[in-house]
């Protein structure tokens, strides 16, 4: 009787060291098609619950293939150094690793064309954007940078280098139309050529200076009325100094009263203008008398101030 419970008992026994050593392996399941998230393809790819993580191998064409046989083997070394009882289960003869981008990722992408407005502010802040072309642009841009940035007219040309789903480079370019309005005169009636130009003749208006190709006038002179016009022009035609012929104070050929100062001396005579001048501006003049040319500068009255020691004497 004893004999036959001791027998039971470790026929129990073996049965349950069986069925613990069963259900104790770990079983390693490899399905036929398998996703990287990068482009190393690593233990973790296949077994999510893993604890030690080891590289398998490098993705480089987006895409891996195996035979069942020889991952076999590769597992086999990796596994073999962390667990004693396990199992490799495939499901199929050749296996598939290929990468995939996370598209679950917190990438923040950029708007390009709120970036270049941006950069558009940071080069003139005055500037006004009124139209942006760009040419193929991706939708998932991680960052960008330009790389050149020019200006001709109302224009300006970006270059622009973009980083696309922070793993591919590209490079694109971009035409931003812009404005800057300001107040500028124009003609306020049509005017003849020779006409005299005075504040009367014009009135503020505001355009777009970048897109007129104007040189711009000296305001004080044109309410003087010393400028006189070229060509024949329309109402509001912008006032272009280009088109503007400056009235001389004097002209080549006028009498002028000369002062020569000298250590508190002045001596008065008259000389002969030998160009155009206005006041302010240095002039040459050739004596009535002597026939020396002197320099010196134009001032009202009309009359040419030469102080000793700083002109030049050349005669004829």
């Amino acid at each position: 009787m004893v004999v036959t419970l001791k027998l039971k008992f470790l026929t129990i026994l073996l049965f349950f060291q069986l069925f613990s050593s069963v259900f104790s392996k770990t079983i390693f399941h490899v399905p036929s098609l398998i996703v990287s998230e990068d482009r190393v393809f690593s233990l973790k790819d296949i077994f999510e619950d893993i604890k030690v993580d080891r590289t398998i191998s490098y993705i480089v064409n987006d895409k891996l293939v195996y035979k069942k046989e020889d991952l076999f083997k590769i597992l086999f070394g990796l596994l073999n150094s962390y667990y004693e009882e396990y199992e490799i289960v495939f499901d199929s003869e050749v296996i598939e690793i290929i990468y995939k981008k996370d598209s679950t990722n917190n990438l923040e992408y950029i708007n390009l064309e709120s970036f270049i407005r941006d950069t558009i502010k940071e080069y003139d802040k005055e500037l006004i954007i009124n139209n942006i072309n760009i040419t193929n642009v991706p939708n998932n841009i991680v960052s960008a940078d330009v790389t050149r940035i020019s200006q001709s007219n109302d224009k300006i040309y970006l270059n622009i280098s973009i980083n696309e789903n922070n793993e591919k480079i590209r490079y694109v370019s971009a035409i931003v139309e812009v404005a800057k309005y300001q107040k500028i005169p124009v003609y306020s009636q049509d005017l003849k050529r020779g006409t005299l130009i005075n504040e009367s003749l014009t009135q503020q208006a505001t355009n777009n200076i970048l897109n007129i190709n104007y040189k711009p006038v000296d305001v004080n002179l044109l309410n003087s009325g010393k400028y006189e016009l070229t060509k024949d022009v329309k109402k509001g035609e912008v006032v272009n100094a280009l088109y503007l012929k400056k009235i001389p104070d004097i002209k080549a050929g006028d009498i002028l009263s000369v002062i020569i100062e000298a250590d508190g001396i002045k001596v008065t005579t008259f000389a002969r203008s030998m160009t155009n001048g206005n006041f302010g501006e240095i002039i040459s003049a050739r004596n009535t008398e002597t026939g020396i040319i002197i320099s010196g500068q134009l001032v009202e009255g009309p009359a040419l101030i030469i102080k000793l020691g700083g002109q030049e004497y050349e005669k004829n």
